[in-house]
C-alpha cells in the first residue's frame, strides 16, 4: 500500500447526481411561482407571519429534508462515499467480503486492489491484497523483490500502539503463502496456498522498522473565552494526524504539524521537536513516543 498507486477517491469531484441544497433558494422559487399566478398574493407573502408564508417554508424545510435523503441515497452507493452494511454490498460486486473486525476504510482499501485477486501474488499489488485479505490485523503492508523471485513483505500490525505484528498472526500470513504447513487435513487450506503464492517465488515476511520521534510543541492561545475547547481542538487534529501518518512510509513534516497545531484560537507556536522532517523508508514507520503529552498550553496575558 505504501508504493502501488491506489485511486485517491477523495479526490474525486463530487458526481452530478448529486443536488446542491439551498432551502432559502427553494423557498424564494416557491413565492415566485405563486405570485406570477396570483399576483395579489405579493403583499400577502412579503409577511413572514402569515400562515400562507409559514406553509411555504414548511413546505421548502420538508423538500431540502426530501432531496437530502436522495443525496444520501446516492453516496451509499459509491464506493468514495458508502459506509457500513452499504459498502459490504458494494464489495460484493468485486468478490470482496469484509474481515472481522474490518474497518470502512481498511475494506475500501481491499476493493480497490480486488481485480489483482484474479492472478497469484506474483504482481506487488496482488501480494499486497493476498496480505491485507488474510487477516484484518494487518494495517499496513510494503512489497518489495530485491532479485528476480524473492519476494520480502513488510508488515505492520494494528495489535499495539507500536505495529509489531504477534507471532500468531506471522505464522498465520506462513500458513496463507504456503511458508509453513496448515491444516493438512484440509485441501482447501493446501490448494489456497498454491493458488495465491507462485511456485517459483521465494516469500520472507518482516515486522515493519519503527522510527520513533517525540512531539514538543509550546501553543500560546488568544486571549479571551474558550481556552479548553481551543485545547481540546488542537488536541484532536493532532491525534487525528498522528493516526493518519502511522503508516508505512509516510513522513512527518513540520509544516504539517504547524498546521494541525495552528488551529482557529491559537495565537503563535513553537515547535520545539521534531527540528527536522522526519522522513522514513517505505518499510519503515514514523511513532510518536510521548503522545500528546509533549503540548504545553499558555494563555496570553
Amino acid at each position: 500500500m505504501s508504493t502501488s498507486q491506489l485511486l485517491d477517491l477523495s479526490k474525486l469531484p463530487a458526481p452530478a447526481v448529486l443536488e446542491q441544497l439551498d432551502a432559502e433558494q427553494l423557498l424564494s422559487t416557491l413565492k415566485n411561482m405563486l405570485i406570477t399566478n396570483n399576483p395579489e398574493l405579493a403583499s400577502t407573502l412579503a409577511l413572514e407571519s402569515d400562515p400562507l408564508t409559514q406553509l411555504l417554508n414548511a413546505y421548502a424545510y420538508q423538500s431540502s429534508l426530501l432531496r437530502a435523503r436522495v443525496n444520501d441515497a446516492a453516496k451509499s452507493t459509491l464506493l468514495a462515499s458508502g459506509m457500513g452494511s452499504d459498502l459490504d454490498h458494494i464489495a460484493t460486486r468485486y468478490s470482496v467480503t469484509r474481515l472481522a473486525g474490518e474497518s470502512d476504510e481498511r475494506l475500501r482499501q481491499r476493493i480497490l486492489k480486488a481485480f489483482h485477486s484474479l492472478n497469484t501474488a506474483g504482481t506487488q499489488e496482488s501480494y499486497e491484497y493476498h496480505t491485507l485479505s488474510a487477516d484484518a490485523r494487518v494495517k499496513d503492508v510494503f512489497v518489495t523483490s530485491p532479485s528476480p523471485s524473492h519476494i520480502v513483505i513488510t508488515i505492520l500490525s494494528n495489535e499495539t500502539p507500536k505495529g509489531l505484528p504477534s507471532n500468531d498472526l506471522m505464522n498465520k500470513l506462513e500458513t496463507t503463502f504456503g511458508l509453513k504447513a496448515g491444516d493438512q487435513n484440509s485441501v482447501s487450506d493446501v490448494l489456497s496456498a498454491q493458488k495465491i503464492r507462485p511456485i517459483g517465488d521465494r516469500v520472507q515476511l518482516l515486522s515493519a522498522k519503527m522510527r520513533t520521534f517525540n512531539l514538543q510543541a509550546k501553543i500560546k492561545l488568544e486571549l479571551g473565552p474558550g481556552h479548553a475547547q481551543v485545547e481540546q481542538q488542537v488536541r484532536n487534529k493532532v491525534a487525528g494526524y498522528l493516526s493518519e501518518r502511522a503508516g508505512l512510509g509516510k513522513h512527518i513534516k513540520r509544516s504539517a504539524l504547524f498546521a494541525v497545531l495552528h488551529q482557529a484560537g491559537v495565537e503563535e507556536v513553537e515547535l520545539l521537536s521534531p527540528i527536522d522532517n522526519i522522513l522514513v523508508h517505505n518499510d519503515e514507520v514514523a511513532l510518536c513516543d510521548n503522545a500528546l503529552t509533549g503540548l504545553e498550553f499558555e494563555v496570553l496575558i
